[in-house]
């Protein structure tokens, strides 16, 4: 486990669900940019069901790595 930054547990856990909730952003601007710089616009784009389906799955992976914090 890494060092505490605060005297406070709860404190400490939500900083470092905080910046890695930051982290997973600025990846996700930084994608979407390259994607957008390379076919455009992606306000139209429909995806398929499965698709959809994949993104609902990792959007549950996503949660679960996020929150994963509190529960250590």
């Amino acid at each position: 486990m890494s060092k505490a930054l605060f005297d406070d547990p709860a404190i400490d856990k939500l900083t470092r669900m905080l910046i890695e909730l930051a982290s997973e952003n600025w990846v996700t601007r930084a994608r979407l940019a390259a994607v957008e710089a390379k076919i455009g616009s992606v306000e139209d784009v429909e995806l398929s069901p499965e698709a959809e389906a994949a993104l609902a799955a990792e959007r549950e992976a996503f949660v679960t790595k996020i929150f994963s914090v509190l529960d250590k």
